[in-house]
This record gives structure tokens, C-alpha cells and sequence, in this order.
């Protein structure tokens, strides 16, 4: 099923716009309630092919291959992060900086800090 840009662009743009209204919906007090977003991070699932393959889309990049750690923004997801490559897709009509920062380091402890430490050794021969 081939879905056309213009499609996932109206999809998007309505989500967002319930988002913002989510978010400046006013209390019973008169004040906007303040809403914070509640990142959750996991392994996609096989079945969640889809899902990866509509961020890749929305970020006009290439899929990602390999298990996949994805980052949900109040139950939507909003970023995937290669474990094989470390390679990031993102939805580009919602802040994602947080949640791929999240990606990033939990795909650090995934690999048991590898990465973290190889720039240490780097930087440690190079000042020797």
C-alpha cells in the first residue's frame, strides 16, 4: 500500500494540530495546564515495519535496517535509531531532540558503552 506525501503530510499536520490543542487546552482554573511529554523507548517489534517505515518517510530518508529502537512521545512514535549503524529517523513536525538524545545514549548502554569508551582511548593516545 502506497502511501503519497501529500497524504502523510495531512495526517501529520492534523495530529499536530490536536497535539497543540492537547496542550493549550485550559483548566477549569482558567490557566493553560502545562504538559509534560512522556518519552517511552523500546525495541520495535516485527510487526511495527510500518510504523519505522512511515518515520522514514515523514524524515525523507532512507529505512532503517536491523533491530530498531524506537522513541514514543505520548504513545506516538517520533524517532528510530538503527542498532546496527546508529542512524536516526525522525519526525520533523514534533520536537524530537530529547528523544533522540534518549535513542543515542540508550543504544550506548545497549552496546555496553563501546562507543564511549573508544573516544576516550582516542583522546587519551592523542594527548599522550
Amino acid at each position: 500500500m502506497s502511501t503519497t506525501i501529500n497524504q502523510l503530510l495531512a495526517a501529520e499536520h492534523t495530529a499536530g494540530l490536536r497535539r497543540a490543542a492537547d496542550r493549550q487546552r485550559v483548566s477549569a482554573g482558567g490557566s493553560p495546564e502545562r504538559h509534560a511529554a512522556t518519552i517511552q523507548l523500546r525495541l520495535g517489534a516485527p510487526n511495527e515495519v510500518d510504523l519505522v517505515r512511515r518515520l522514514a518517510e515523514l524524515d525523507d530518508a532512507p529505512e532503517l535496517e536491523g533491530p530498531v529502537l524506537l522513541a514514543f512521545s505520548d504513545g506516538e512514535a517520533v524517532a528510530g535509531l538503527s542498532l546496527c549503524d546508529q542512524r536516526v529517523v525522525a519526525n520533523p513536525f514534533v520536537p524530537t531532540r530529547d528523544a533522540v538524545a534518549l535513542l543515542r545514549l540508550r543504544a550506548e548502554h545497549m552496546s555496553g558503552g563501546r562507543g564511549r569508551r573508544r573516544f576516550r582511548n582516542k583522546l587519551h593516545l592523542r594527548f599522550a
